[in-house]
């Protein structure tokens, strides 16, 4: 499946679903790969800082590969999120969220989806430009996509770190949305989508 038949699937499929009005919080899953989403996205962008402050080429190589391994695992768990939607009912908007937050929202979803597919595949062309494949895990390398070619390597490395800047910027507008939503706002957004055991323990307060 490819990236643009994924984000046309995904846009079929909306944000949320007024069918049934009884759902109130994302099934078990969705927010399972959104959080692991996160946290590998984290573990990316310390890496990524990281490179700098390596001890020695042998510590260089490990951060690299650590790196390129996580972003592999977010493109996959972004494929399997795009199609998992298909699958599942979302809670329902929350009933005074005006139209165009809801448009703002759900634009900004799949941009942000679109981001994190593209990313890695920048990060994997990049390293077979540059001579280099992905050691995923350090369990073996991934069969590489393109030859080596030095002048490719820098104009995609500087595409990389653009999108990465970008994906940045979306990400803290997409934390700043949904501590709006639940300071200010006051609604369901946030907790719908925290696990389970967190949702008890905000309803307990």
């Amino acid at each position: 499946m490819t990236l643009q038949n994924l984000l046309q699937t995904a846009e079929r499929r909306p944000l949320r679903t007024a069918s049934d009005e009884r759902i109130q919080v994302f099934d078990g899953f969705t927010p399972t790969l959104h959080w692991l989403t996160l946290a590998l996205i984290v573990m990316i962008f310390l890496l990524a800082v990281s490179f700098r402050y390596a001890a020695s080429q042998e510590r260089l190589t490990i951060l690299l590969q650590l790196h390129r391994s996580f972003g592999v695992t977010v493109w996959v768990i972004t494929a399997i999120r795009l199609v998992w939607r298909q699958y599942t009912q979302f809670p329902n908007w929350p009933a005074d969220m005006p139209q165009r937050m809801r448009v703002a929202a759900q634009t900004s979803e799949l941009v942000l989806y679109a981001l994190l597919l593209v990313q890695p595949v920048l990060g994997l062309l990049y390293t077979n430009a540059h001579g280099d494949r992905v050691n995923l895990y350090f369990l073996g390398q991934l069969p590489a996509i393109i030859a080596e070619d030095r002048p490719l390597a820098r104009h995609l490395l500087a595409f990389h770190e653009a999108v990465a800047i970008t994906l940045l910027a979306l990400l803290a507008l997409h934390v700043s949305a949904a501590l709006f939503h639940h300071f200010v706002r006051r609604d369901n957004t946030l907790n719908a989508m925290l696990p389970e055991a967190m949702r008890r323990k905000t309803a307990a307060r």
